[in-house]
């Protein structure tokens, strides 16, 4: 992966300074010489204001950028042994005229790789990757990123990443995320947010929502103060941030901290033979906690391997991209056949057991084939049968596909171990031995009442194998053991699963959720819950009390829900609620009426008689906040193609709501 950008960059720091700038700052000597760089130019900084009254002294300068005398040629660029010995990058006057050439002609073009669902192989988005001229030494982007730093050319570079980039994400379908590589420094400089205007983005057909900025972890951030306000400003203006690279810096965790990120970005030294690796699997499994606790998204890059894949879906990773899903290519392409049979065998598996609990599972999920023989077998050759599995504990008597009894190890020692046992019994019928009155269950029972019953049975029976059928015929047996095992497992991965707070289902329980309405296309209503003014009251009467505060809304919504509605727990003091259509409204409006009840109780009574509390906004300036009330918006399940899609009109319908004072609700039509 490369970084467009760099710190290294000369910044313009006001219009002011653009003048005397232009030939020798923004455009490298005899490089942008010709119409098509002032083409460029103008491209660039239309946005800017007064640009007009400058734009003709700016392209005067340019024409005459030609008859200057180059530079000295750097020593830092690709060939040539570094002075101290070391390993150098350096070139000689034919490398570095080959890459001011690649500028002057605006050779930079762009390959797209996905990003997909690892729950479904649907693609998410596409990163987009730069490159120079095929076939030559600047094809690499590393490369060329190190000759712009070494010619001091970096924002002319990075200028044509972008609209490069923003070209090819034409081919994009709407809705489709494009993820743009971004250092941290660069991202600051005015000329950036010149290309990111709206009225910029509409020449390319696309809009903020869709584009992801990639903030790489590899660079240091200069102005940290600087950085955070202009990364909130851009998701402000609906931009989302990823980090990139996360776990291959010095600093990802404060910088993570620092910017709250949509999306984090795991490097690929993580993923590499994570199949194999129990500390590169810790790491992972704690990253995807961590995002879950904080409404965060993981994305694993660099995956090469079936192995790595399987991983991955079976920590529940949400999103991947790597050579085995798809190589960048220079047009969308769908996913590789053998990535997508991988995703959905692995998530055919995982989802036989997750989000189920004890009373809904089934045991003819953990049932096996077990040993069978016939009702006439001597015994004299089960006896052999035994003795030639040391681990076989119990046969079943199968007469044609119907069971008709059950012999365990144990029992056939006792009936054998007579003085003349086995001379008595040896040319016998198994059936003289087998217990008849054996459990058998049907294979549709859940392994909580198989248990039950299992251990319910008389003590020298208590830890016999249970036989399971299907329409009386035989199915397979299972050991009170594994039904132990397996009940302990489904406990313990739902808990996981659950919001410790609320005890409701989180975040990863949600996405199956929605993803299971919208491709069933059921007409339910997805609500949504918001409570306005939260922090304010969090950050005066504290955790404690704001934590009593999300246990009586949750309460309150799993009160007025049906009983076999979802309720689920985003994080912090957002919610959701699946609901018939019909009872939709009416649900909405008992849970309004019982929070707004239950709100004074949460306040002092001067602020309760006031109506208002004082604290401080996000600019650390006072304010004063209403009592808390209650955003709820819902939309239509069967209107949408996607779970994300749902998501992001939900998050339109909020912001609509929110205009409202009070506590208020919104359906869509």
């Amino acid at each position: 992966m490369f970084v467009a950008m760099s710190r290294d960059v000369r910044a313009v720091k006001s219009i002011g300074d653009i003048d005397a700038h232009a030939a020798n700052a923004l455009y490298v000597e005899g490089v942008m010489a010709d119409s098509s760089a002032q083409d460029l130019f103008v491209e660039t900084f239309c946005d800017l204001p007064h640009a007009a009254m400058l734009l003709p002294n700016m392209q005067s300068q340019l024409r005459c950028t030609s008859a200057l005398a180059p530079p000295p040629v750097s020593k830092t660029l690709m060939g040539a042994p570094a002075p101290d010995g070391g390993s150098a990058y350096a070139t000689g006057v034919p490398e570095r005229q080959a890459f001011l050439d690649l500028l002057h002609n605006q050779e930079i073009t762009s390959v797209l790789q996905p990003i997909i669902s690892l729950r479904d192989g649907a693609v998410f988005g596409y990163e987009a990757l730069g490159r120079g001229p095929a076939g030559t030494v600047l094809e690499n982007p590393e490369t060329l990123i190190q000759c712009a730093l070494d010619n001091g050319c970096m924002l002319e570079l990075e200028h044509l990443f972008r609209r490069s980039a923003l070209r090819a994400a034409r081919q994009i379908p709407a809705g489709i995320r494009l993820f743009l590589n971004v250092n941290p420094n660069i991202i600051q400089d005015p000329h950036f947010g010149m290309g990111f205007t709206k009225e910029y983005l509409t020449r390319f057909a696309i809009s903020a929502e869709d584009i992801v900025f990639e903030i790489t972890e590899r660079e240091s951030v200069e102005n940290l103060r600087g950085f955070k306000q202009i990364i909130e400003h851009y998701k402000a203006q609906n931009y989302q941030i990823s980090i990139d690279d996360a776990g291959a810096g010095y600093s990802g965790l404060n910088l993570i901290s620092d910017v709250q990120p949509h999306f984090i970005k795991l490097d690929m030294r993580l993923i590499r033979g994570v199949d194999k690796d129990l500390t590169r699997q810790a790491l992972i499994k704690s990253m995807q906690e961590f995002a879950a606790l904080t409404n965060t998204r993981i994305i694993a890059e660099g995956i090469e391997t079936e192995e790595e894949l399987a991983t991955l879906i079976s920590f529940d990773v949400p999103y991947g991209q790597g050579y085995f899903i798809r190589k960048p290519t220079p047009s969308p392409q769908a996913v590789e056949p053998m990535a997508l049979q991988v995703i959905h065998r692995e998530n055919k598996i995982k989802n036989r057991f997750f989000g189920a609990r004890v009373h809904k599972f089934h045991v003819r999920h953990i049932c096996r084939t077990g040993t069978v023989v016939p009702p006439h077998m001597p015994i004299r050759s089960v006896v052999e049968l035994f003795e030639k599995n040391t681990k076989l504990n119990g046969i079943c008597v199968v007469m044609g596909e119907l069971p008709v009894g059950a012999l365990t190890r144990n029992r056939l020692h006792e009936q054998l171990s007579g003085r003349f046992g086995f001379s008595l019994f040896a040319d016998k019928a198994v059936e003289a031995v087998m217990d008849k009155n054996f459990l058998c269950v049907d294979h549709q029972c859940t392994i909580d009442l198989v248990a039950r019953q299992a251990m319910r049975r008389d003590d020298t029976k208590l830890y016999d194998f249970v036989t399971v059928t299907r329409e009386g015929r035989y199915q397979g047996i299972v050991t009170v053991k594994e039904l132990l095992e397996k009940s302990i497992e489904l406990e313990v991965a739902n808990a996981r699963q659950l919001n410790p707070l609320s005890e409701l289902p989180g975040n990863a329980l949600i996405d199956i959720e929605l993803e299971r309405l919208v491709r069933l296309g059921l007409p339910h209503f997805v609500l949504y819950f918001d409570i306005d003014n939260f922090k304010a009251y969090n950050d005066k009467y504290g955790f404690k009390n704001g934590d009593r505060a999300l246990k009586r809304l949750s309460s309150i919504i799993k009160e007025s829900a049906g009983k076999d509605d979802f309720v689920g727990h985003i994080g912090g003091d957002d919610f959701i609620a699946v609901a018939d259509g019909p009872a939709a409204s009416g649900m909405c409006e008992t849970i309004i009426k019982a929070f707004n009840d239950s709100v004074p109780a949460f306040y002092s009574a001067e602020d309760v008689q006031r109506g208002y509390i004082e604290g401080k906004s996000r600019s650390n300036a006072e304010e004063r906040f209403p009592l808390m009330s209650l955003t709820i918006v819902g939309v239509r399940a069967n209107s949408y193609q996607s779970s994300f899609d749902l998501a992001r009109a939900a998050a339109a319908l909020k912001k609509q709501c929110k205009r409202m004072l009070g506590s208020n609700y919104q359906l869509e039509s």
